[in-house]
């Protein structure tokens, strides 16, 4: 792994109605074997729905694939997934639906894609990742 280490890759105050948009990618994560990731959710008012979607990338970012999927809705929550890369059998990708994952798949870049719903205000999401 050429880089290891614990990497912000959001920490944002969610604003009314975002469509879904990918934020800052973290670059530089070659070799990498496994990360966890963990999701803090604070609710402030308002709002009905908060998805973040951790993405990584095999072509500078061109492509993204889902590898795992945080569903918020109107409660504080911290959640929590590891995914390694590792021999699996040859399977199709999927698009993940709520809390879902795709493991076995670490490219060489991490991002987050961010959508709500419904008039969030003062809320804030935390996403970070450690990554070997």
């Amino acid at each position: 792994m050429d880089n290891p280490g614990v990497y912000t890759l959001a920490a944002l105050t969610i604003t009314p109605d975002m469509p879904r948009s990918l934020l800052k990618p973290q670059e530089g994560l070659a070799g990498m074997k496994a990360v966890t990731i963990d999701v803090d959710f604070k609710r402030g008012t308002g709002g009905t729905k908060c998805i973040a979607i951790i993405a990584t990338t095999f072509d500078e970012g061109a492509t993204w694939r889902h590898i795992a999927r945080f569903d918020f809705t109107t409660a504080n929550r911290v959640a929590h997934c590891t995914l390694t890369k590792g021999s699996k059998a040859v399977t199709n990708y999927a698009d993940l639906a709520a809390e879902g994952v795709n493991d076995g798949i670490l490219g060489d870049q991490l991002a987050v894609l961010i959508e709500t719903d419904g008039d969030y205000g003062n809320t804030q999401l935390a996403v970070n990742a450690s990554v070997n």
